[in-house]
């Protein structure tokens, strides 16, 4: 049940879950079409099958509008509908609750005409991301969300770790990792879906954001008693020493044994999606002007200097100039080497990062 629940964590961070409505011209699926399921922001999928009837469909042929009213009136709800063209003949659909929502309709019109199968209505309250409306069964909730196999990588970090009593490793896993001043390390324990931690270290302001992903869990489903360790820093803890200690971590190496999960601005884009946050892995797809074949086969990269291995990329880099486009966009740590791993380049936003090359 445990490693079901580590699995789940992970999987429920990038909210990848399909739905599928019948339609002869247009495939449309996604969880935004599941009124059961709370996010932060519902999302769905529309894109169009050409043949020899019908062209890719252009931004300019739809119409979408998606409305409610509040619970204890007939007054409209507040909702936010944002549109993403993924230029390929697809869109992402993406609607925000800002409250709880009876008679949720959608309607999708091609040229004026309705797609088959809608309008779309939904009869019983749809709760926002706010809402403590947890489940009691975790595999009905998994089962809800329809989020697929547990991906590989995930059981071959966790497949190290089986019985664990942290009764007997917990004091040994802080003292392992005492460093203050560079390691900063949590312990977790959620108790009757109430969740508790201590941290140590003296850099641990990115707690929030596993705080913010277990937080939302819990207000979606009653999670089992569980306990965890998870490392804030940027690479990995878990050497090949003499004991190997399950700390889940947002990085790692094949010297290393911590078990990765999305790195923290995954997850608060995904929380925040529509929100404090407009940068996530959804509203990027609507901001990609190349196309996939017309990219260069190149490895690009911009970061700070905060590791001796970003120093050595720089010197691969250089070896190998038609293969990598990598650059510092900070000195920070090793100011002293600025003139053997300069210039320092511009930083690269977000939507032009998958543009840069």
């Amino acid at each position: 049940m445990k490693l079901n629940i580590y699995c789940l964590i992970m999987k429920i961070i990038i909210f990848n879950c399909i739905v599928y409505v019948d339609a002869s011209e247009y495939k449309i699926w996604g969880p935004g079409l599941k009124p059961e399921i709370v996010m932060p922001a519902r999302y769905f999928f529309i894109e169009s099958i050409p043949n020899c009837d019908t062209n890719l469909l252009e931004l300019i042929d739809l119409d979408i509008k998606i409305e409610g009213s509040k619970i204890d009136s007939n007054k409209p709800c507040r909702i936010w509908t944002n549109i993403l063209n993924r230029n390929d003949g697809s869109y992402i659909v993406r609607y925000k609750l800002y409250e709880p929502c009876i008679n949720v309709k959608i309607d999708i019109k091609v040229r004026g005409e309705n797609i088959k199968g809608f309008p779309l209505t939904f009869k019983y309250i749809m709760f926002s991301e706010d809402c403590n409306c947890n489940i009691h069964n975790v595999s009905s909730f998994i089962n809800n969300w329809e989020c697929g196999e547990t991906q590989t990588q995930i059981k071959e970090d966790l497949h190290l770790f089986k019985g664990i009593d942290f009764g007997k490793i917990r004091k040994r896993i802080v003292s392992t990792y005492d460093n203050p001043g560079a390691v900063s390390l949590c312990n977790y324990v959620i108790k009757n879906n109430l969740i508790y931690r201590k941290c140590y270290g003296q850099h641990v302001g990115f707690k929030m954001f596993m705080d913010n992903i277990l937080l939302s869990l819990t207000r979606k489903v009653l999670l089992p008693d569980f306990e965890m360790f998870v490392n804030l820093g940027d690479w990995p803890l878990v050497k090949d020493t003499n004991e190997i200690f399950p700390i889940f971590s947002w990085c790692g190496s094949k010297d290393s044994f911590d078990i990765v999960m999305p790195t923290y601005d995954i997850t608060e884009s995904t929380l925040e999606s529509m929100g404090r946050v407009m940068l996530d892995m959804l509203s990027v797809q609507g901001n990609v002007r190349d196309k996939w074949e017309n990219r260069h086969p190149k490895i690009f990269w911009r970061g700070r200097d905060s590791s001796r291995e970003r120093l050595k990329l720089i010197e691969i880099s250089r070896q190998y100039p038609d293969l990598f486009n990598v650059s510092l966009t900070n000195f920070f740590f090793f100011r002293n080497e600025m003139e053997k791993y300069g210039p320092t380049s511009k930083h690269v936003s977000f939507y032009d990062f998958f543009d840069a090359i």
